[in-house]
């Protein structure tokens, strides 16, 4: 009895001893993973924090290089606090950047420049600065952190793509904490243009494409991407190619309103909007039942009272309304009536009307009138009842004025080269495109402004084009109008104002016979406050750059584009003529896209400060 006590009691404290082993075994085992677990989390944290502070101070390193590059100081030191376990290096290998310009009539041009890179690396990922940008690459992916000296202008001016390339030389000393950069003894210099392609690129059959190779390949291909109208092709897991446009066929006239910029169609400040179509090979509008293939569109949403605080009366299209998103007020659907509404998230971008607009002026210009006209005058300026008569090609290094009943022909086939303003006032001033015996180009230099009941009329069944290189006004009961079988094409740089009871229209609601381009930031169209005092539009208005602003009374037969439109208290008819279904702006020639090109190489030498 006695040892079977005692057995048991030794049991226990055998089991005593083993669970408390066993218990500290488990808190060592816990506590180390515990220890192990967060040195990994703390770690990668440091990790994060290096990348973000070396990503803050590759890009300090970014401006000062650039300064360096461009000829703004002979050298600039930055600082790049690695940290631990991290590499900083010079790598002048770093990838390339190749330009290939093909289809001219020179035949194929190619260039290559090395680009290297200033490389911050920890744990498989790096930091680089390199053509002028900084990036980050992780995990085989790579991310734009700032981007390079890129500047691509494709709405304010003839489209100009610019690329100073920043390429990295490896100096005598290593990297360190401290970076000096340098010039370097190779001066900077011009990629392109070169001697065998200049600017601009006009024809339509020259390609340019750039191919990047690099560890961060797919961010410079959708940098590019982002800034221009370019075609990227990933054709490695390093190297991409980017084919830019130089030339483009503008689409049909598929829409009797279309807005092309990504923003809203504001409907707010519409009081009262009516849309149907007609066909003027059938006849005019009037001739006609209402016809139901209108067709407005808009990037964005379409916002019913937005920005108007609910003052629409109604809208009523017969056709097709398309946007992006829809913005109906609970309570205000009533004031829409459409035939058909859908939605569309696919719509293209229009290509910039600029290059095609800059490329016909530089072609009246590129005559050099002021040299080689027959006749010449120091400007021409006629009032009452006078009258000329340009029959020849004309340079006026000056102004053109009418007024009053004063009157100005240009016939026989002739150019007019106008160095100054064109004005027109009083009660029937009038100026007479006569194509009976040859196609009219006028070119003006600055605004065109007529006002009173002044009118530009073409006629004789050829073709007139108007060039306005500046502003377009046209006020009171002003007119440009075209007669039936005679066809007119404007085409202005600047800004157009239209107020009053202005006309601005074919015969016959021929639209097609009148084409109006504009890449002028702003169009304001005001018209009055009654039937009377409205403006009457039949034609084509493009202008996929501009911003037009709708006010007042009017009535527009044909098809407008614009990049945004907005109202003012419109009381607006919209008639679509469906017989420009098929045509397309230019004449569906190739335009312009990228017109200028400029690629140039700067190199800065980096080395231990």
């Amino acid at each position: 009895m006695n040892g079977g006590a005692g057995g048991a009691a030794a049991e226990r404290a055998q089991s005593e001893v083993l669970g408390t082993v066993l218990l500290l075994g488990l808190t060592v085992a816990v506590v180390g993973t515990t220890v192990a677990l967060g040195g990994a989390a703390l770690d990668d944290s440091q990790q994060t924090a290096d990348l973000q502070r070396v990503e803050g101070a590759m890009t300090q390193l970014d401006s000062k290089a650039s300064l360096v590059a461009h000829g703004g100081s002979p050298s600039q030191r930055a600082r790049v606090d690695v940290g631990r376990g991290a590499d900083l290096r010079v790598d002048e290998d770093a990838g390339w950047l190749e330009i290939e310009v093909s289809g001219g009539a020179n035949g194929t041009y190619t260039n290559r420049t090395s680009l290297g890179a200033i490389v911050y690396e920890r744990g498989g990922e790096t930091v680089a600065y390199q053509g002028g940008g900084v990036w980050r690459s992780t995990g085989g992916r790579s991310e734009m952190v700032s981007p390079p000296e890129f500047h691509y202008r494709g709405t304010d001016g003839p489209e100009t793509l610019t690329l100073p390339l920043v390429t990295i030389e490896k100096g005598s000393a290593g990297l360190s904490e401290t970076v000096q950069i340098s010039e370097s003894a190779t001066d900077a210099r011009p990629v392109f243009p070169n001697a065998d392609y200049g600017n601009p690129l006009a024809d339509s059959n020259v390609t340019v494409e750039i191919t990047v190779q690099s560890e961060y390949a797919d961010a410079w291909g959708r940098f590019f991407e982002s800034r221009t109208s370019a075609s990227v092709t990933d054709l490695t897991d390093d190297r991409v190619r980017i084919e830019l446009r130089t030339a483009t066929v503008h689409p049909t006239l598929s829409a009797s309103v279309s807005a092309t910029g990504r923003a809203e169609l504001r409907m707010g400040d519409i009081d009262w909007l009516y849309a149907d179509s007609y066909n003027s090979t059938n006849g005019t509008y009037s001739s006609q039942p209402p016809g139901e293939n209108a067709s407005v569109q808009t990037r964005g949403e379409f916002a019913l009272t937005r920005g108007g605080g609910g003052n629409t009366e109604r809208i009523k299209i017969r056709g097709n309304l398309t946007a992006e998103s829809f913005n109906i007020p609970p309570g205000q659907s009533d004031k829409l009536n459409v035939t058909n509404k859908s939605t569309e998230t696919a719509f293209d971008e229009l290509a910039p009307v600029e290059g095609g607009i800059r490329q016909r002026i530089a072609g009246v210009r590129n005559r050099s009138l002021a040299d080689t006209a027959p006749k010449q005058s120091t400007g021409i300026d006629l009032s009452g009842d006078e009258t000329a008569v340009i029959d020849e090609t004309t340079y006026v290094d000056g102004d053109v004025s009418l007024s009053d009943r004063a009157t100005l022909s240009v016939t026989d086939g002739a150019t007019l080269h106008v160095a100054g303003e064109l004005t027109g006032d009083g009660s029937e001033s009038r100026i007479e495109l006569d194509t009976s015996s040859g196609n009219i180009t006028v070119l003006v230099d600055e605004a065109v402004d007529l006002s009173g009941n002044s009118t530009i009329r073409a006629a004789g069944n050829g073709r007139a084009t108007l060039y306005v290189d500046d502003s377009i006004s046209l006020r009171d009961t002003a007119a440009v109008t075209t007669v039936n079988d005679t066809r007119i094409d404007i085409h202005n740089t600047g800004r157009i104002d239209l107020t009053g009871s202005v006309n601005i229209a074919a015969d016959r609601d021929v639209a097609s016979n009148l084409w109006l381009y504009s890449s002028g930031d702003d169009v304001d169209m005001e018209g009055g406050q009654n039937d009377a005092e409205r403006i009457r539009f039949t034609g084509v208005f493009y202008a996929p750059q501009s911003e037009v602003t709708l006010k007042d009374r009017m009535e527009i037969n044909g098809s407008f584009t614009f990049r945004r439109f907005s109202f003012e208290d419109g009381y607006i008819e919209i008639h679509y003529d469906e017989a420009l279904r098929t045509r397309r702006p230019f004449n569906g020639e190739t335009v312009p896209v990228v017109s200028y090109l400029h690629v140039s190489r700067h190199g800065v030498v980096v080395e231990s400060g």
